[in-house]
Order: C-alpha cells, then structure tokens, then sequence
C-alpha cells in the first residue's frame, strides 16, 4: 500500500507545476503517489504529467464542482495513502520535506502535520529563499505590552490550544504566534495548506466544510480544530520545508478588491461556523477584539484607503452574513452564507 499521498490542485499554472515535481522527484522518501485535481485538463498541464510520469506515481481527476474547498474533498476521497500530503502547485519541496512529514508519525497520537513555508524568488531556473519570509511565524510590530494586552483580551486561545503556534482564539479568529520553540517540532492547529498533512483515517467522517470557505482562510486550522476534537494531536515540524515561489499569476486572496474583501468575509464567519459547535468561545472576546480590528484598519485607513476599505467592506459584511446564520439555524431556518448574494 501507499504510504502517501501528495494532494495538489491546479488550474493553468503548469510552468510552475514543472518545478514542484521536480521537487517531487528529488525526494529522498519514494513511496508516495501524487493526486493531482484538474479544475481543467489543459494541454500544457497533461504535458508536464507525462514528462514525469517515468518518474513519478501520477494520477489525474477532473474536478467536478468549481469549488475550492470541495476539489479537496474530492482529492481527499480519492486519496489511496495513509498519510494525505496537502502540497501548492506553486511550492517545491526541499530533498527531506516527505521524509519529514512521514517521520513526524512515529511521534504518540500525531494525526496532523504542518510544515515550514518560506517564500522565495525565481532567477531564471534557480529558486532563491527570501530571508525571514516564513509565511508560518508571523512578527508583530506592537509593543510588548499590548502583545500582553491583547492575548488576555482578544487574541487569547481557546482551552487546551494554549501555547500552540496555531491556534483559534476565543474571540473565534486563526491566530499564529511566535513562541520559543518555534525552531523546533510544537503541538500546533494546521497552519497553512501549502504545506501540511493528515491520517487519512482520522478524516474519514470530515468534509471540509463550503458552507463558508471559498478562498480556503483557515480551512486547515478547521480539520485541526476537528482533529483535536476527536481526540488526535497535531504539530509543526520546520524542517518539513517547502519554497513558496511569489510570482502574481494567481487568483489569491489579496491581489484585487474582491478578493481582499472575500478573505475578510471568510475570517469573521470562522467564529460563527464554530458557535454551536466550541462551547469556549467568548462573545465578550469576540466584540473586544472586533473593536480592536476596526480600530486598527481605521487608522491605516488614510495611508492606505483604497484597501483598508474593502477590508473594512469584508469584515461588515462577513459579520451581517453571520448574525443571519446563527439566527437562521436557532430558529432552525435553512440559510447559510454561501447561498448568499453577499457571500459571492
């Protein structure tokens, strides 16, 4: 049997796809296959699979619905390896990234691997890492104080995700922060899609939800909420390393205004996807750090006004598409935010 399966989408990306199974083909780890999902099969994609198909276990699925989220489900049910390597078709994998992530099992309870993301630049054929570009830690600019200040009253993470790198916060936002063992392997919620993997056991009575994931926020950080629910552990392991190359043919989620504003929609409905399902939210920390939100996007706002107001755009409607959600299904009503014209 397969030990892995290396998951990836793609849709018309197949210069970069070239080097992601070049990526592939170095690794020092060999028993994988990669599932690749076609939102459509095109040419010049079908010709990089044969280039490496001497070399690689390769299969191809059309996708069926346009959907982000659900060409992942349908990656994940047709995924025959124990272990599901969720993989970009953007990103390529340094020579141990497999090695690692299979490795990181061994350790008691492990159902969810996230790796290290670390942006970097093409130079004709060479692939240069940009230095202190982890897309995993994130530094904050605020003083020591309001860091404090802010993980008491806004930040602070859910119960049994404290000192997690990612965690969901009470407040019902994907937070990550940086702690001293950041360097080293850390009990951690799934961090980022690009680089990240799963038993695919333990995902056999989960589907990622699309009731409020269009552009994939936090999708990941939901299967570790998910997993650490029914009881499995997940961690960070930062020598599972992949290169994320930065290049802007993408339909990502901050390069045009309807997608700024889609992310920020997607962010506020985490906390009421999660309402009736994680008794330690707090609404008390919700409208905290709402406030705080608002507050700081006002004040970039003169700086930068053409963005900060699609955001502030995305956060109103994000939290009007909600409070209709949690009506709707107190009163057992049949509304959800993707049905919405709002949501689209």
């Amino acid at each position: 049997m397969v030990t892995a399966t290396v998951l990836i989408l793609t849709a018309g990306r197949s210069s970069f796809l070239d080097r992601t199974f070049a990526g592939l083909r170095s690794q020092v780890f060999k028993d994988f296959e990669v599932l690749l999902v076609l939102k459509k099969i095109d040419p010049a994609t079908v010709a990089i699979v044969e280039k490496f198909k001497k070399f690689l276990n390769i299969r191809i699925i059309a996708q069926k619905f346009r959907s982000f989220m659900a060409a992942y489900n349908e990656g994940i049910s047709n995924a025959v390896g124990s272990i599901i390597v969720f993989l970009d078709d953007d990103a390529v994998p340094e020579p141990m990234w497999l090695s690692e992530h299979v490795s990181s099992y061994d350790l008691p309870e492990i159902s969810g691997v996230s790796g290290e993301v670390v942006s970097a630049r093409l130079d004709k054929d060479n692939i240069i890492q940009i230095e202190g570009s982890s897309e995993i830690a994130q530094f904050y600019a605020e003083s020591k104080l309001l860091k404090a200040f802010g993980a008491k009253f806004w930040n602070r993470p859910l119960e049994s995700q404290e000192n997690y790198l990612a965690y969901i916060s009470k407040a019902g936002y994907s937070q990550k922060a940086l702690y001293p063992v950041y360097g080293e392997k850390t009990n951690s919620l799934l961090c980022m899609a690009s680089n990240m993997s799963v038993r695919k056991v333990a995902l056999q009575d989960f589907e990622i939800p699309t009731s409020f994931i269009k552009r994939g926020i936090a999708f990941e950080q939901i299967v570790g909420w998910f997993l650490l629910k029914a009881g499995h552990r997940t961690i960070f392991n930062p020598c599972a390393k992949v290169y994320h190359i930065i290049h802007g043919m993408t339909k990502s989620r901050f390069l045009d205004a309807d997608a700024i504003s889609q992310a920020y929609v997607e962010d506020e409905l985490l906390f009421y996807y999660l309402f009736f399902k994680e008794e330690n939210l707090s609404i008390m920390h919700r409208i905290i750090s709402l406030a705080h939100r608002l507050f700081v996007h006002l004040r970039k706002f003169e700086g930068n006004w053409k963005r900060e107001r699609y955001v502030l755009k995305g956060i109103f409607v994000g939290n009007l598409l909600g409070v209709a959600w949690l009506i709707s299904r107190k009163v057992q009503g049949s509304f959800i935010p993707a049905q919405s014209a709002l949501f689209q």
